[in-house]
């Protein structure tokens, strides 16, 4: 089944309208497309949802363990041998 081309457009620009990178006038048709079609209201919640569990996260330090993973996978990555502790 077909999408209509409001819900293509709404899916081709969430992330610039989650961003509030678009016009405002752009914002305000999405924003009044997203209340009649529930599925991309749907859409538009679980994007907005997980971006905001990503910036949150993104404020909280890393477990040691996990940054000495990522260091030494990065080093590897490199050429570089992990560091010893």
């Amino acid at each position: 089944m077909r999408q209509p081309a409001s819900c293509r457009v709404l899916l081709e620009h969430l992330s610039a309208y989650l961003d509030r990178d678009l016009p405002p006038r752009d914002c305000r048709r999405i924003a009044a497309h997203a209340r009649t079609c529930v599925r991309c209201a749907t859409v538009l919640a679980g994007l907005q949802e997980t971006t905001d569990l990503c910036r949150r996260a993104a404020h909280r330090p890393l477990p040691p363990t996990v940054r000495k993973a990522a260091r030494d996978r990065i080093r590897r990555l490199i050429g570089k041998p992990p560091r010893r502790p």
